[in-house]
Parts: structure tokens; C-alpha cells; sequence
């Protein structure tokens, strides 16, 4: 079991949790015949997404099948929520119909933790307002385990607006557990200060690439331009875009959690590199969720006998 029963902040795993996970996960990968495990027998799942998402709901669905799992899906837009019910009577609804596990996501900031605190069952972080995405830092981290083997001094450069994505918080609590060296590369009205960051930031893509052995790439969030918090399109092409050009003869891995704005971070002619590890992140996103819901589930298998 994790030394916690929930998972809503990358900093809640502990190294012996990640070495839990990506057992569990490696077992699951190489043992998958099409034939679903037991693991979820008896222990049933929400899926309460406030906000979008396509990889990440989709991952966890198929990940709870893949483990014999009764599992409901909350819509927003069909809900009593838009009658007024709070979040906290949401959860306990489903709580009372025997909910074990609850997968959220939500725009807000801190959700996931205040329904922890409202709830007997397991919240775990499907991604919360700019702040973490455990699942998705985890599934990360595995593929480069998988890799690379021992993280100890590889170094990442994560590019793209750093403040507003959960994806790299998630990413820089559990890479450096990992003894990752992390860097950052983006445009400075959205990269943390030198008070907050003690850490290389590099201005320019092509000075990244040549101190890193992988680019992690985050989603251009064009809103943010919309603000006055980025530069234009074409400046953030030039500066930070990653092209065939960049990595030419370069042995570099990339990465991208998706969905990719093609174009803008990177090119579509990336995809057909083999140091691009984007559809192995996707393949590892079902394994690495179907291994924390395992996990988790273990509490409520013992509990039902």
C-alpha cells in the first residue's frame, strides 16, 4: 500500500511509493494479454470531471476496466450541481451509493484536497487548476525509467509557460525525487522567479537542447497570450518551437503530454523520430493509473473481505 490512501500532491509520494507504482505498472505492461486482472473486483470508481480532458479520463476509464471495475462517470452538465449542490454533497452522494474511489479534476486549485478532507473514500488528482497532476508526472517519469533506468543526473528541460501548467509542477516534484536534474526553458513572463527557482532556466530552445538529454514540451495555452502574459505566435515559435532542425543528428528524447498544438511546439514531422516518446507517454498513461488504482483499491478489498 502508498503511505497515504490517496493521491492529490506529487509531494504525497514517498520514494518507496514510487517504487510501488512503477513495480505495479512494469507487472501490468509486460503481463496485459487482453484479459482483465482482478484487482478492482468488488471496488467501484467515480470519474468527476469538472474541466476537459481527453488522455486523462480516457487512460483511467480504460484502466479500471482493464482491472475489473465497477465504474460510474459524473457529468457536469446533467448534474444537481447546476441546481446548486455543492461539491461536498456531490461526493457524499456518491459516497453513499458505495463509491470507493473518486478520479477529480478541476479548474480550482486545492479541490481534490478539500474533498479528501469531506470524504471516507480515496480522492485521487486528475489535475487541479495550475497546481498538479501526480498521474500524469508519474507516467512521465516511468518512460523514462524505461528508458533511461536509473534517473540519477539525467537532465530534463522542461519549455513552455511553467507558472500555469500543472503538468510541470507534477513533473519537477517527482523527477527530482528521482535525482533528476530539471531544467527550465520558456518566456519569462511565465517562468518562476529567481526566489522561487533555484535552477538553470535557459532563454532560448536551442541552449536547452544542447545542455539536456530530454525536452518536455507543455501545451501553448493561448489564452494566456490573450492577457498579455505572452510573447506573439511568432516569437513563441522562434524561441521556444521545436522543429526536425533543432535535433538534427541530436541524440535527444522529446516529450509532450498532449494535446499538441502541431506547429507551435513542435512539428509533426517529430512524431516519426524515434527519440520521440509522445505515443509511449499515452501507452504508459493506462498503465501507470491502472497501477495506482490498484494500489488504492487495496484498502477496499480487505475492508469487503
Amino acid at each position: 500500500m502508498l503511505s497515504k490512501p490517496y493521491l492529490i500532491d506529487s509531494n504525497d509520494l514517498s520514494s518507496d511509493d514510487l517504487e510501488i507504482i512503477f513495480k505495479k505498472a512494469k507487472y501490468f505492461k509486460e503481463n496485459f494479454d487482453g484479459s482483465p486482472f482482478n484487482d478492482l473486483k468488488n471496488v467501484t470508481t467515480a470519474f468527476a470531471f469538472f474541466e476537459p480532458s481527453t488522455r486523462t479520463k480516457l487512460s483511467f476509464e480504460l484502466a479500471a476496466k482493464r482491472l475489473s471495475g465497477t465504474t460510474i462517470s459524473y457529468d457536469f452538465q446533467s448534474s444537481s450541481q447546476l441546481k446548486g449542490e455543492t461539491l461536498v454533497d456531490t461526493i457524499r452522494t456518491m459516497e453513499a451509493m458505495q463509491v470507493d474511489l473518486f478520479v477529480v479534476r478541476h479548474s480550482t486549485n486545492g479541490t481534490p484536497e478539500m474533498l479528501q478532507k469531506n470524504t471516507s473514500g480515496s480522492i485521487i488528482n486528475a489535475g487541479d487548476g495550475t497546481k498538479d497532476h501526480p498521474t500524469q508526472g508519474l507516467l512521465d517519469a516511468f518512460t523514462l525509467i524505461e528508458k533511461y533506468g536509473d534517473l540519477s543526473g539525467l537532465k530534463v528541460t522542461i519549455v513552455g509557460g511553467i507558472t500555469n501548467s500543472r503538468v510541470a509542477q507534477a513533473n519537477i516534484k517527482i523527477l527530482r525525487k528521482l535525482n533528476v536534474e530539471v531544467f527550465l526553458c520558456g518566456p519569462k513572463q511565465l517562468l518562476p522567479t529567481d526566489k522561487i527557482w533555484e535552477g538553470k532556466i535557459f532563454n532560448y530552445i536551442d541552449d536547452a537542447i544542447e545542455k539536456s538529454d530530454v525536452i518536455m514540451l507543455l501545451r501553448l495555452q493561448k489564452e494566456r497570450m490573450d492577457e498579455g502574459k505572452m510573447p506573439s505566435m511568432s516569437e513563441y515559435i522562434k524561441f521556444f518551437g521545436l522543429s526536425s532542425d533543432n535535433i538534427d543528428n541530436k541524440n535527444i528524447s522529446i516529450m509532450h503530454p498532449g494535446p499538441v498544438n502541431y506547429g507551435v511546439e513542435l512539428d509533426w514531422e517529430i512524431n516519426k523520430n524515434p527519440n520521440c516518446l509522445i505515443q509511449t507517454q499515452v501507452q504508459n498513461g493506462v498503465f501507470i493509473r491502472m497501477a495506482v488504482l490498484s494500489t488504492l483499491a487495496e484498502k477496499y478489498k480487505k475492508s469487503s473481505g
